[in-house]
């Protein structure tokens, strides 16, 4: 056994003892996403992405969330620099249904460390628009601040593969956060994997865990998000 599986092992060992003290611990926010995304153009230097998505909160049954979004990358060796925009509808008969309209950009630097794995960060800064619908309709906006770091790691790590598991952590940094915000005190802690099919297309399946804690009543949440995505 070498030592790369052995601290791929480890981590993943760590992993999972972090999901199962989170959910013991604190109330808990099931989950599911779908990512259609299709790549529209995609040379050496540019990569231009459009997507679909839907969310449901399994808490809420009547929760949903619809939304698209556009990407354009330019990329310069290791780094990479996008911007885009995404819209989202998001709607439930308990709830102020409301509209959001998020342009963004955002820095992309990714480090080779050894035997093919990858480490990733990206810094990324986002508007975001709310739009409320009803008999008193609001208008709200702030900005915000996220940093992502993660390894891309191919199964097996020798070789050729066409499997490989992203983890990754990513901190939140808002100073006026809105009505809508559950996200200005959130550490979120993920686990991709990857598999690139044979025309190319690509299945991931993701976890990801958000640890924060309700702004009125201070009490830990954890929402367990469940994502499945296809890139064609």
């Amino acid at each position: 056994m070498t030592i790369n599986l052995l601290k791929l092992k480890f981590f993943v060992f760590v992993f999972l003892n972090v999901i199962h003290y989170a959910y013991s611990q604190n109330e808990n926010e099931l989950f599911h996403e779908i990512i259609l995304e299709k790549i529209l153009f995609e040379n050496e230097k540019w990569e231009f992405v459009g997507e679909a998505n839907f969310k449901h909160l399994y808490n809420e049954p009547g929760w949903r969330r619809w939304g698209m979004s556009f990407m354009g990358a330019r990329k310069i060796k290791r780094f990479s620099l996008s911007a885009g925009a995404n819209g989202y509808y998001t709607f439930n008969k308990s709830i102020t249904n409301f509209f959001e309209v998020r342009p963004w950009t955002a820095l992309q630097f990714n480090i080779p460390i050894v035997a093919k794995i990858t480490l990733r960060q990206r810094l990324k800064y986002e508007w975001r628009f709310f739009y409320t619908e009803g008999d008193d309709p609001t208008r709200e906006n702030y900005r915000r601040l996220r940093y992502q770091i993660g390894f891309d790691i191919p199964i097996p790590i020798k070789g050729e593969s066409s499997w490989k598991i992203r983890p990754f952590f990513e901190w939140f940094f808002i100073r006026d956060p809105t009505t809508f915000e559950r996200f200005p005190n959130e550490r979120d802690y993920g686990l991709m994997v990857i598999k690139r099919l044979k025309n190319d297309d690509e299945l991931s399946i993701t976890y990801r865990l958000e640890d924060f804690y309700n702004l009125d009543t201070e009490e830990p949440i954890n929402g367990h998000i469940f994502l499945v995505a296809y890139s064609f």
